[in-house]
């Protein structure tokens, strides 16, 4: 259990380190992963998706190339450096610590293959109309998004219950219908918070836009 520890320090270490590109921080955390399955799962994305260089959204956060490997590698250092904190008082959940590289690198896996380049339009400060760059959504399989996460990564690995919870609940309440009371949402969502693997993603998805680019494609 301390070589485990040890091995996943260094991990933490590597994504901080600046000089290393995010594709190396991304092989690098991937290969602590022992999970059955697990290389199938990385041909896929490096072959049939654009996981490693896609934008994590169209004009929110990590709105450019590479913002969703990006954003995956923010909430992993996040999720690792509370993980830990949590791990120094409470060593029995030291079990989790695969989970939480799991599903930090491929919660939001759903979001592969369905952004587009698309040239747009708006005005400038004189009224004129000017074109630029920007992204649309056009998603061959649109089955949903946390959920989609989750289906997708089945068909490689095997989740656990706790994983399969804490990718599927990682929006918290930025999905509307958690906070509808009296629906299955919202009932779903108010038990599945009570394990620390949903409350540790959750979180970290939350902290790791706090650092992440949101550029203003209009006037680029």
């Amino acid at each position: 259990m301390m070589m485990i520890q040890i091995i996943m320090l260094v991990v933490f270490h590597f994504l901080q380190n600046k000089n290393m590109n995010i594709l190396e921080q991304y092989n690098k955390a991937l290969s602590y992963i022992t999970r059955e399955g697990i290389s199938e799962l990385d041909i896929w994305i490096k072959s049939e998706t654009d996981f490693l260089t896609a934008p994590a959204s169209t004009e929110y956060h990590g709105n450019h190339e590479y913002g969703l490997l990006q954003h995956s590698l923010y909430v992993l250092q996040f999720a690792l450096h509370n993980f830990n904190l949590i791990v120094k008082n409470k060593p029995d959940y030291e079990y989790l610590r695969e989970s939480v590289v799991i599903c930090s690198l491929f919660h939001d896996l759903c979001k592969v293959n369905i952004y587009k380049k698309e040239q747009k339009w708006t005005k400038d400060d004189k009224g004129k109309w000017k074109e630029y760059n920007g992204w649309k959504v056009k998603d061959a399989f649109p089955y949903g998004h946390a959920e989609k996460s989750v289906y997708l990564i089945s068909k490689y690995i095997k989740l656990t219950d706790p994983e399969a919870m804490a990718i599927r609940w990682h929006m918290a309440h930025s999905e509307p219908s958690v906070a509808i009371p009296n629906n299955p949402h919202y009932y779903a969502f108010n038990q599945a918070i009570d394990h620390p693997l949903v409350r540790l993603i959750m979180a970290a998805d939350m902290l790791s836009i706090s650092l992440e680019e949101k550029r203003d494609l209009k006037n680029t």
